[in-house]
């Protein structure tokens, strides 16, 4: 099964691609790719990334309509 990674819009695998939840339940599919980004920058810049995900779960127009 194909799954687009809520933070780069890229299609992945389903093997590829973990779910993270934060305490508001929100969800968001990310590639293991973006995991190590938002792990390494929650590390480095404190970034919280509860916020991320409550972003990451909320739809998004990839296209305006013209």
């Amino acid at each position: 099964m194909a799954v687009t990674c809520s933070f780069r819009f890229e299609t992945r695998t389903e093997d590829q691609v973990v779910e993270l939840m934060d305490e508001h339940r929100h969800t968001a599919m990310v590639c293991r790719d973006c995991l190590v980004l938002l792990t390494v920058h929650r590390r480095v810049h404190h970034m919280k990334v509860e916020n991320v995900i409550a972003e990451m779960a909320e739809p998004k127009l990839l296209v305006a309509e013209v």
